[in-house]
């Protein structure tokens, strides 16, 4: 092999060499975004469909046309949705948890939504409320929306006593997993 044919060798050797460090420094350096609460729950009254599904801000508008406007100003980083079914019926849950980065801004998105009529409800998270047909709460630098699944192709529809009975298992595994 002549000289030139070895300098070429070595030359793709070194991009290929930069190349794979590069994917590994990035695949390494960058954090992983999990829910560690909502994953894997293993609710025996609810059953996860489907994966969970990350937005950021830069594509939380796929997700959420209008409404972005308020979560954004407060701090949102992350929206994480789940949906679960109750065994034995056709209903679904739609579970959104927004990572809003403080306390304060968990708790100023649920007090923008609680203003509007409905009623407290006691015992789930730092504090929620209901307009019986959602649950809304918040707990550390979560917000938690838990309500009928838009997207359900059924006419089954949850009850106050089905979101009230995930929001609460929620709330527990929450406190008790402390991301």
């Amino acid at each position: 092999m002549d000289r030139a044919g070895y300098r070429s060798i070595c030359l793709h050797i070194l991009l290929l060499s930069i190349v794979v460090m590069a994917v590994s420094l990035a695949i390494g350096c960058c954090p992983r975004h999990e829910n560690p609460f909502l994953h894997g729950l293993g609710l025996k009254q609810f059953v996860q469909r489907g994966p969970t599904e990350v937005y950021n801000r830069d594509n939380i508008f796929d997700y959420m046309n209008g409404e972005a406007e308020t979560y954004l100003p407060l701090g949102f980083s992350l929206l994480y949705t789940e949906r679960y079914r109750k065994p034995g019926t056709g209903k679904l849950i739609l579970v959104e948890v927004y990572d809003m980065g403080s306390s304060n801004g968990a708790r100023g998105v649920f007090d923008a939504y609680s203003r509007r009529g409905g009623r407290r409800v006691e015992g789930i998270g730092s504090a929620a409320w209901t307009d019986n047909s959602l649950i809304l709460f918040w707990r550390s630098k979560y917000f938690f929306r838990v309500g009928p699944d838009p997207s359900a192709q059924t006419d089954a529809t949850p009850d106050l006593k089905d979101l009230l009975e995930l929001s609460r298992n929620i709330d527990h595994s929450f406190k008790t997993s402390s991301p």
